[in-house]
């Protein structure tokens, strides 16, 4: 099914906030974006613009500004034959389904969601469902060469198609797509048995993460300095987490490394602050402020510049149970400082699947 989001308006196109939380909730309905396309105004070419997309595609997701959204209704209805009333200070379709300021029509090829995205406002209700042939697992502590090798023979048997995306060097996305929905399930069984621990469903390892630590009420705290409070905003997105998490600390500077985190301050001389040692110290220091189950601790240079001998990429993370356990990596990322500092971040919370695995198990 070929599925379009269609922005229209110079507001949406600008605002990257306000149109960003359209793509969120447009990925919570249909689980993906296929394909979108941006119109900055309603002119003369908008009605053959439509009547040829309503060829093109199944459905079409349309937000539109306010001062568009009549002038989409007149369109729609003129194509589709239909006469325009007003419905809760609305002008639209007469045959469409209609929500607080969005409806849906239906068309002989495909069907159309119109809504009224005020900038600023709650978003109205997204109309109509899709039903996917595919579904997204991730697959963790193998590289995506190896597991696409693996997957070969599976794929086979049960006529799926993948495609995968490297992550990080041990954390592989991937998608998998077939007609026959019993065939997927049965795919996801057998992947399942073949990797037992490594595979969890969705894109997002960090919301299974999440949702195993609420289940289990068990709580968590970051020691945070390279990727600036990024593991405690990640963490905050999530419903529920303030019965798991009471709070961090950002430590960027030595002296807070020391006085916050009690880090000797012979252990932060001479760039030893970019180190495992370092790391595990900060691990410490947040079970002594803190009373978590887990904490998870970062350091590194992720801005584009060498710090002395660390060259830039080099982060060190860790993650500690509250019984001492412990585990350490250091990475070696490339590109720019947001994304070095969002790998780090993933790379954080993946060390909880090591950690304690029989926690996280899908």
């Amino acid at each position: 099914m070929r599925h379009l989001l269609f922005l229209v308006g110079d507001e949406l196109e600008m605002n990257d906030n306000f149109r960003d939380y359209i793509y969120r909730s447009y990925k919570k309905k249909f689980k993906e974006i296929c394909e979108i396309r941006f119109q900055n105004k309603t002119d003369k070419e908008l009605p053959f613009l439509l009547e040829k997309l309503l060829m093109e595609y199944d459905f079409i997701t349309l937000f539109t500004t306010p001062n568009h959204y009549a002038t989409i209704a007149k369109i729609l209805a003129t194509l589709n034959e239909d006469a325009l009333v007003l419905k809760e200070d609305n002008l639209v379709p007469d045959k469409a389904y209609f929500s607080k300021d969005s409806f849906i029509c239906d068309f002989i090829h495909s069907k159309i969601n119109v809504i009224k995205a005020t900038i600023g406002q709650k978003l109205p209700e997204i109309l109509g469902d899709i039903k996917p042939n595919f579904t997204y697992f991730c697959l963790f502590g193998i590289d995506d060469e190896s597991a696409v090798v693996l997957l070969d023979t599976l794929t086979k048997s049960y006529e799926v198609e993948i495609k995968s995306s490297k992550i990080l060097e041990n954390l592989t996305l991937i998608k998998a797509t077939c007609a026959s929905f019993g065939k997927l399930d049965g795919f996801l069984t057998s992947v399942k048995n073949l990797f037992g621990q490594k595979i969890f469903l969705g894109k997002d390892p960090i919301e299974l993460i999440v949702s195993k630590l609420l289940e289990k009420n068990l709580k968590i705290s970051f020691a945070e300095s390279c990727t600036g409070g990024l593991c405690a905003s990640t963490l905050t997105q999530f419903s529920g987490v303030s019965q798991i998490f009471e709070g961090s600390i950002v430590s960027y500077s030595n002296r807070i490394k020391h006085e916050w985190l009690g880090i000797s301050e012979s252990y932060l001389q001479d760039g030893k602050e970019y180190s495992e040692r370092c790391v595990y110290f900060m691990l410490k220091g947040v079970f002594k402020t803190a009373k978590p189950d887990f904490a998870l601790a970062i350091s590194g240079v992720a801005g584009e510049n060498d710090e002395g001998l660390v060259k830039s990429g080099t982060i060190y993370i860790g993650a500690m149970f509250k019984d001492g356990t412990f585990v350490q990596e250091t990475l070696y990322l490339d590109g720019d400082r947001k994304l070095i500092q969002k790998q780090a971040m993933i790379a954080a919370f993946c060390l909880l699947l090591k950690l304690k695995p029989e926690i996280f198990e899908f």
